[in-house]
């Protein structure tokens, strides 16, 4: 496995240089995913590591759209008046984003968005998961590096919870799909209710991490908020559990893909 250190100004920082990133490259387990992602954060305290995931070229699109469309770039002119010279040319304000001094504006438009959300807004959205979308959730769980688009970005934010680093690389574009303050309460509730921390975004799935293997007992709280999320038929819900267990119980990893 490779690891660099990147800065912020390198083409295609997925929080388009509000952020600095590290390249991560020919992971070839999840344990060196896990090494490198707790090496990044013990080395950066104030900073929670955010690492791409699946496709992030289609990730960085959406994300674009998503920062645009909610109005997360949106700064005032009390904003602007603060910023570096940086961020200026020949005197005008570029109109987005650019450097790390802009990601608190960034930071306080996400809180707003994501203030109040909760799990049960995200399982009201009406996601669900068909045989195939289950398969391939059971095959990147029992293969997680088979989901991942190497290399992948890690981005330093600095936030003080795992969920909050989704202000960086907001996703969740299309209506179908969760959005980003949905994402966030889906974090923020698998970390409080089963002791997942949020270590990743891709373009269809969040990644997590927790620090001790899942008993019996978590997997099968997992499983019911899992079929909570997904709206798993009455009809289904017993064989879903039954697979959700088998794939979470005794591994630290957990995937969950949000979009339809």
């Amino acid at each position: 496995m490779d690891i660099q250190f990147c800065g912020n100004a390198m083409p295609g920082n997925p929080a388009a240089g509000t952020c600095d990133e590290y390249s991560l490259s020919a992971i070839s387990s999840l344990e060196e995913l896990i090494d490198a992602y707790r090496k990044i954060a013990s080395n950066h305290p104030g900073f929670r590591p955010l690492l791409s995931l699946d496709d992030l070229p289609q990730a960085r699109y959406t994300c674009g759209h998503v920062r645009n469309n909610l109005g997360l770039d949106d700064a005032s002119e009390q904003d602007i008046a603060q910023l570096p010279a940086e961020c200026f040319e020949q005197g005008e304000y570029l109109g987005y984003p650019t450097t790390k001094a802009e990601f608190a504006i960034i930071w306080r438009n996400f809180s707003a968005l994501v203030a109040g959300s909760s799990f049960e807004d995200a399982c009201a959205h009406g996601l669900t998961l068909d045989q195939p979308a289950l398969q391939e959730w059971m095959d990147y769980q029992d293969n997680p590096v088979s989901l991942l688009d190497q290399p992948l970005s890690a981005l330093l934010v600095p936030v003080e919870h795992a969920c909050q680093a989704l202000a960086a690389f907001p996703n969740g574009y299309f209506s179908c799909d969760l959005g980003p303050a949905q994402n966030y309460a889906v974090a923020q509730h698998f970390a409080q209710a089963h002791g997942y921390e949020l270590m990743g975004v891709g373009a269809s799935y969040l990644g997590f991490l927790r620090a001790a293997p899942a008993d019996l007992c978590v997997a099968n709280a997992v499983a019911k908020d899992f079929c909570a999320l997904y709206n798993t038929p009455e009809e289904d819900r017993q064989a879903v559990v039954s697979t959700v267990v088998e794939a979470v119980r005794g591994r630290t990893h957990l995937w969950l893909r949000y979009v339809e």
